[in-house]
Order: structure tokens, then C-alpha cells, then sequence
């Protein structure tokens, strides 16, 4: 049984798809249902039921999973390690992140961290969709939200907090409010995936249904949306900050601050080891953020001079 029969089986496991886990060996699919066949026979159990349209883990195949990405993860570490020993953190590194983040807090960073380690490669994919790391080979997600519970291991990066703010256009025609019931007086730049904003008043959270005079589907949208004056919209700091500064939006309602405020942070798949290309990277980014990030220090510094 070779390694690379491990490696093949558990990638056929992850993507329940013969074909495409041969198409990433390079095998078309008559050869990778033959390798397949022959792992199956070298252990001597069928590890996988399959139909013409489905393939499934049977029983055998499950527990074999287990061990066999057990295994892989020992045999990886080791290699990692006998690298590192000899050598600076190496590697392609698959990174994740939205488009925002991505071009304004991490692109401007690459060319410096490419220069310290020239022997690490990087992909990035801009997307606000969350992928799912094991099963599309990520090795790095970045993500500016709570994160969901998962065997995933994360480190935080940067605060990340929100306001509420419009453009000086918009408040000139409509006014400020004051308190989350002055909400229903307003226009409320809405996004989909966000219907309800909180607040927070005192020791309670107040929650509010938005009644969106104009809605979309990404963050990006609603940052322009607001920028042309259609209307009141919660984003991150880490988004509105130099429009904070630079007077092009202004923060509103201050004495209700926005609550479930989110943080930033690396994720990476599960393990007993982390390689040191990843954490060159996480590391080399929370350098550059600082402690508190710079967006929040420049936004806070503007704003206590703005009163």
C-alpha cells in the first residue's frame, strides 16, 4: 500500500466524488475506480459502496478514514517539522477571504511578507461565502464575523467593532437619530443576511428588525449604498474607517453602540501541529494590525479630535 493510496482514498472520502478526487491525481475515472478497487483489495474489505451516480464510506471504510487520516497527519507533521529544522517556513499557502478585507488589510501587506519569506507561494480567493476548508484544500481562512462552532482551530488577529453611520448628504436631508426607535423615522440600507441589527442600551441588548428602503446581498453594496446617501448602515470599522476620518460618513448614534460586534480571525484546518508557513502568516499579519488594530486607533483618534 503506497501513501499516495491513503491520500487518494481520504480526498475520494472528503469530496464523495471518485472522479473529481482522480482528476486532482491526474487519473481519469476508469483508472481511479482501478485504484480504487486495489486499495480495497490490499486491505482487504471494501471501503466504499457506489453506484453510478453516488459513492458512500460503507462501515469498513469509515473506521479506515479514521485511522488513515491519522496517519497522514503524523506522516505530515513529521515531514513539516524535518523541514523546518533545516530550513524558513516553505510552502504554497491557500488563503480565504472576503473582497473588502482582503484587497484593503492584507494585499497591501503580500509584497513585504513575500520579500521575509520568499519560499512560501500564496492563492487567495476574495469571496464572502464561507468555503469549507478540509473539503476545498484551504490552508488559511480570514474572517471578519463570530465564528460558528466547528473542529476548525482559529486565532484572533484584530478587533473588529461596528457603528452605525451615513453619509453628511443623508443626514443633512433626513437627520440623526438619536435611539433605536427613531430606526422606523429613517432609511435603512438593508443586506440580506443581516435583517435584524442590536444595540446596546444600557445593560440590555436591543434588538432591531430593519425595514429596508433599499436591500442587497453583499457588504460591499451596502458601503456604497451609503456613501451615495441612500441611507443608514452598520459596518466594521475595519471597513469605514478612513470614511470615518475623512468625513465621508459619519457615525451616528453613539450612546446606543452597535453590540455583537465581531473580531477578525485566522482560521485553519484541525491538528496537533501547525505548519510554520501558516503561522508565519498569522503572526506577520497581527505585527502589521497592532494591538489595538490601526484602524481603530486612526478612527478613535479622529473622532476624540472631531468633539
Amino acid at each position: 500500500m503506497r501513501l499516495d493510496d491513503l491520500r487518494f482514498f481520504v480526498r475520494v472520502a472528503t469530496l464523495a466524488n471518485l472522479s473529481a478526487a482522480g482528476r486532482e491525481f491526474g487519473l481519469s475515472p476508469s483508472a481511479a475506480s482501478a485504484r480504487l478497487v486495489t486499495l480495497e483489495k490490499s486491505v482487504g474489505s471494501q471501503l466504499m459502496s457506489r453506484t453510478t451516480r453516488s459513492i458512500a464510506l460503507t462501515e469498513a471504510g469509515q473506521v479506515f478514514k479514521g485511522h488513515a487520516e491519522a496517519a497522514l497527519n503524523e506522516i505530515d507533521t513529521a515531514i513539516d517539522r524535518m523541514d523546518e529544522t533545516a530550513s524558513e517556513p516553505r510552502g504554497h499557502l491557500k488563503i480565504s477571504c472576503n473582497m473588502f478585507f482582503g484587497r484593503k488589510h492584507i494585499l497591501p501587506f503580500l509584497n513585504e511578507f513575500t520579500e521575509r519569506y520568499p519560499k512560501i507561494t500564496l492563492e487567495m480567493s476574495f469571496s464572502d461565502r464561507l468555503v469549507d476548508m478540509i473539503k476545498e484544500g484551504y490552508d488559511l481562512a480570514i474572517r471578519a464575523a463570530k465564528l460558528p462552532d466547528s473542529t476548525l482551530r482559529a486565532r484572533k488577529l484584530a478587533g473588529n467593532p461596528r457603528v452605525l453611520c451615513a453619509s453628511p448628504e443623508y443626514l443633512a436631508r433626513k437627520g440623526s437619530p438619536t435611539c433605536p426607535a427613531d430606526l422606523k423615522k429613517h432609511d435603512c440600507i438593508g443586506v440580506s443576511f443581516m435583517p435584524t441589527w442590536y444595540f446596546q442600551g444600557g445593560n440590555k441588548e436591543i434588538s432591531c428588525s430593519i425595514e429596508s428602503s433599499i436591500t442587497g446581498d453583499t457588504g460591499d453594496y451596502a458601503y456604497d449604498a451609503a456613501l451615495h446617501g441612500l441611507g443608514l448602515t452598520v459596518k466594521s470599522v475595519a471597513h469605514v474607517w478612513e470614511d470615518l476620518r475623512d468625513g465621508r460618513l459619519v457615525e451616528v448614534m453613539t450612546d446606543y453602540p452597535v453590540a455583537r460586534s465581531g473580531d477578525v480571525w485566522a482560521v485553519y484546518p484541525p491538528g496537533n501541529y501547525t505548519p510554520s508557513k501558516i503561522t508565519a502568516l498569522i503572526d506577520f499579519l497581527r505585527e502589521k494590525y497592532g494591538s489595538p488594530p490601526y484602524w481603530e486607533t486612526d478612527y478613535r483618534t479622529a473622532s476624540t479630535q472631531s468633539k
